[in-house]
């Protein structure tokens, strides 16, 4: 459809006429990709990378404004008749045909199991537009990227963007993996790493024998100083499970070195109870601020359905307007008033009387 006529169906009196659906459902029952302004994407394939991790190579429709290598979306799947949505790096560069992105199981995870054992080509996805200052540098200083399980996905990107640039830029590549068998991307490494004089691949497996030229065991400083020597001569990226992050970044800082540029989808929260009462103006409902861990939680246990993404303070999907109230910060512990307010619902709770606009 062109700009004119996405427009027209996006105006006050369309909507209205629309109603009590939205022109979106409208829209659906010609073509589940259309959408007045939100973004859709269509599964092509699923390729299995191990035996619990799979790439989706997905068509965005026309309101995708595209990504930067490293960045990540939230994406949104209906399961069971409900939407959920959990945020995922952008495994593609910028220049390849659609977008792709590589899940791997997540223990209890909902989506991401879902994805791993029953998503299929033509199913329709929600997507955000791409998101994260985790970008690949510019200039040609060298660079030293650290990655450990599904964690190497926007490193994935941004190897594949040098390549698709042209850019010899003298990498280091240290990824950890359980085995081999785990290691998602493993043949596209070593197909790059022997294309690529500039590309110094170091894989490091957890168990089981390293094969040659290969290594093993867990992240230690002793061990990077061993397989990075230069290591203070390059700007590093990290991105990987949270014993590896912290790990790297307690070996950098005891050095006296900055921590690495990094991306991770894991809010750290403190434990704390709600207070006072909380209210949610719209529906007339209130409710007790220690009920619940947090203010979304405490919502839905009214009954009530607020938008919602990642639930982990990362997507910014569930900020609501407080009118007027005391909150505490679950990030920090942080406590302060506010008023006239959109915060984030997931990662706040209730330090005193609250007025939710729901």
């Amino acid at each position: 459809m062109s700009s004119v006529t996405w427009k027209l169906l996006n105006n006050p009196i369309t909507r209205a006429l629309a109603s009590p659906l939205s022109v979106d459902d409208y829209l659906s029952q010609f073509n589940p990709l259309w959408s007045v302004g939100d973004v859709r994407g269509r599964i092509e394939r699923v390729e299995r990378e191990t035996a619990d991790a799979v790439t989706l190579y997905i068509s965005p429709n026309s309101h995708w404004a595209g990504h930067v290598a490293g960045q990540h979306l939230v994406l949104g799947v209906e399961i069971e008749g409900v939407r959920h949505s959990r945020c995922f790096s952008i495994s593609s560069a910028p220049g390849d045909t659609g977008i792709t992105v590589t899940v791997k199981r997540n223990g209890d995870g909902l989506v991401s199991n879902y994805l791993v054992d029953r998503a299929q080509a033509g199913e329709v996805l929600f997507l955000s537009q791409a998101r994260g200052e985790f970008l690949l540098p510019d200039g040609n200083a060298p660079l030293l990227m650290i990655s450990g399980g599904s964690g190497i996905t926007p490193l994935m990107a941004m190897l594949r963007e040098l390549v698709h640039q042209g850019r010899e830029a003298d990498v280091v590549f240290l990824h950890y993996s359980n085995s081999y068998a785990d290691t998602i991307f493993h043949g596209e490494l070593r197909a790059l790493a022997e294309r690529f004089d500039w590309l110094n691949l170091k894989l490091v497996i957890s168990n089981g024998a390293a094969v040659e030229g290969d290594h093993s065991g867990l992240f230690s400083a002793g061990q990077l100083d061993e397989l990075v020597p230069d290591v203070a001569e390059r700007v590093a990226l990290l991105c990987g499970p949270p014993p590896l992050m912290d790990r790297v970044n307690d070996a950098f800082l005891a050095k006296g070195r900055d921590k690495p540029a990094q991306e991770q989808f894991q809010v750290r929260i403190t434990a704390a109870a709600g207070e006072g009462r909380v209210s949610f103006s719209r529906s007339g409902l209130e409710a007790a601020g220690d009920a619940a861990p947090n203010l979304l939680e405490l919502a839905e246990q009214q009954g009530l359905n607020p938008p919602h993404g990642c639930r982990m303070g990362i997507c910014q999907g569930c900020k609501c307007r407080i009118t007027q109230g005391q909150v505490r910060d679950l990030r920090n512990g942080e406590v302060r008033d506010v008023q006239d307010e959109e915060i984030q619902l997931c990662v706040h709770t209730a330090a005193g009387a609250v007025s939710v606009e729901l």
